[in-house]
């Protein structure tokens, strides 16, 4: 099974630690009396800031609240079993270049720090097209934009949190922990193998069906030619 897992706020725990910083940026450098949107989940949409508010927010902050961002717990631990077990792990990251700064590198640093084991790593904003074009079987993520356009296609996971509680449906599984992953993907697979067999059941008998037919009508031939 090909599986795409998120890093923040699905591998580790950025909100909280993002919302930290935020705040107090914005009590000592914006000072504007602006209110947090709580439903915010990123600092495009945490406050109302002007771009270059966010960008100097960024520049000066981001790698210190991932690097503070605590792994959730079992995450490294579940992941590897997965792989172990025969699956392909695609770690997707929508995280943008800030200044000179790799997404690419930093997020590789980080995975290869804590010992995560993948087989890919992908800086992707559009999760959909690339779970589509590479046949990706269930995505694990947190974001709004995500859950709703790839839950059309395939089933995605997803870490439970305030700005994604109205997302709900077809293909839309709620978890809060990475056991509960674990479960979910296994009672996964074992539907689709039993899909599978069922189909591979259904093409045998087609065929055996399709040999009688055949059987039968070579037969109607020969009586026909003796008549």
């Amino acid at each position: 099974m090909k599986i795409g897992i998120d890093v923040d706020n699905t591998i580790i725990d950025t909100l909280p630690v993002l919302k930290k910083y935020c705040r107090e940026y914005n009590e000592k450098v914006i000072k504007r009396n602006l209110k947090m949107n709580e439903e915010g989940f990123a600092v495009a949409n945490l406050y109302e800031w002007t771009q270059e508010e966010k960008t100097d927010f960024l520049i000066k902050y981001i790698d210190e609240v991932r690097e503070q961002a605590p792994i959730k717990k079992n995450a490294q631990e579940i992941i590897q079993k997965l792989k172990q077990e025969g699956n392909t792990i695609y770690i997707i990251t929508a995280r943008k270049q800030i200044g000179d700064r790799s997404p690419y590198e930093a997020t590789q640093k980080f995975l290869k720090k804590n010992d995560f084991q993948y087989d890919e790593l992908v800086v992707q904003k559009d999760k959909k097209q690339f779970c589509i074009d590479n046949n990706i079987d269930v995505l694990i993520d947190d974001e709004p934009q995500n859950i709703e356009s790839v839950s059309k296609f395939i089933p995605v996971i997803v870490f439970e949190a305030i700005h994604n509680k109205k997302f709900n449906g077809k293909n839309i599984i709620k978890v809060n922990t990475w056991d509960e992953v674990y479960n979910i993907i296994k009672e996964y697979q074992k539907r689709k193998s039993k899909l599978k067999e069922a189909i591979e059941q259904m093409i045998l008998e087609a065929d055996k069906v399709s040999k009688e037919e055949e059987n039968y009508t070579v037969l109607e031939d020969l009586f026909s030619e003796e008549d």
